[in-house]
């Protein structure tokens, strides 16, 4: 992968981050209804993280992580080193929220509606989305899609790095323990996968703009029939957030990235000008997605409590931004010490017992 190609995925990693954030500001609640057309985005971002997923997935295990203990370890250090100050940050400002105006959860429909300790427990399993389960932490109703990427990384690991008997077993098990709805979006994430191979095999020709943009002007005409019909109409026969929309989103998506490749060498020097502030930005996003319901939840208490202002409003956009920048800056950093610990542990209990 070119460092003008990993520049634009950072772009686009920023930008639908901070699209899911604006579509739960857009809740007329929250901010006053400003933001309201950024509610009909929310979930065609989580689709393009799907299908830059399995991009990136695709390009580790061809060229970087070509064993499993190797493999095992990146995705549970990538994850985790974010998951578990999720967490403790949900169950701390969910309780603070709480203590403040409980009211305001109930009403935003914010907190878990099951019991709290199955929701963490399941969710630090990636069960949280299994079969007919639908649960997550507390107010983080963002993780619903944590374990959909989670699962996608078990089975391609298995299939791709693991031989014999081994890959069968490990993938079954992982594509039962996931279910059907989870496995219902596998094909956008695969999109991604093969995107990647394709352009290992037939690089963009000079059309790679017309891809480019014309991807993005049918997933630009999906969204503007969604929003000006409050979710009412259907584009080519498909309803709003329905399964065959969900697929061409993705494949709108696919498709940009394969024309953004050259579209990204075209203007190489620009992206190298902003390639270093875009990485930052782009190790930020998975805790931007993780942190920022539970920040909204406990700002949106204090709004309640005390009446809202010009106050409350700016602290419920600016604080997400700022914690991601900052407590998920210190997240990135545990990934490399937390991928070794694992890479250690994994290689004591492979080592044969002294005698």
């Amino acid at each position: 992968m070119n460092r003008q190609l990993s520049a634009y995925l950072d772009l686009m990693r920023v930008v639908c981050a901070t699209l899911v954030v604006l579509s739960h500001l857009g809740h007329g609640h929250l901010v006053g209804g400003y933001l309201w057309p950024f509610t009909a985005v929310g979930n065609e971002a989580v689709m393009a993280f799907f299908v830059l997923s399995g991009f990136v997935i695709a390009f580790v295990t061809d060229q970087r992580e070509h064993n499993a203990s190797t493999y095992a370890a990146a995705r549970l250090a990538r994850l985790y080193s974010v998951i578990l100050p999720a967490m403790l940050l949900t169950l701390g400002l969910d309780a603070i929220g709480q203590a403040i105006n409980a009211q305001s959860y109930t009403n935003s429909h914010a907190a878990a509606s099951d019991s709290p300790l199955t929701g963490y427990v399941l969710s630090a399993l990636m069960l949280n989305q299994s079969w007919a389960l639908n649960q997550h932490f507390g107010s983080n109703g963002a993780y619903w899609s944590i374990p959909f990427e989670f699962w996608y990384y078990f089975m391609f690991g298995a299939f791709m790095l693991l031989k014999g008997w081994a890959r069968w077993l490990f993938t079954l098990l992982g594509a039962t323990l996931a279910g059907p709805k989870i496995l219902a979006l596998l094909p956008v994430w695969l999109m991604g996968v093969t995107v990647y191979h394709l352009l290992q095999r037939h690089k963009p020709s000079h059309l790679a703009l017309v891809a480019a943009l014309g991807s993005l002007a049918l997933l630009a005409g999906m969204l503007w029939t969604d929003v000006t019909s409050f979710g009412q109409s259907t584009f080519w026969g498909m309803a709003p957030d329905s399964r065959p929309w969900q697929y061409v989103v993705g494949l709108c998506f696919a498709v940009h990235i394969y024309g953004a490749t050259g579209f990204a060498q075209w203007l190489a020097k620009p992206f190298m000008w902003f390639a270093r502030p875009l990485a930052l930005l782009s190790g930020s996003t998975l805790a931007l997605y993780l942190f920022h319901l539970p920040i909204i939840g406990v700002v949106n208490a204090v709004a309640a409590a005390q009446g809202r202002s010009v106050y409350t409003t700016t602290a419920m956009i600016v604080l997400p931004f700022a914690v991601a920048l900052t407590l998920g800056y210190w997240c990135e950093l545990q990934k490399k010490p937390l991928r070794a610990l694992l890479l250690k542990l994994w290689r004591v209990n492979q080592c044969p017992p002294s005698r």
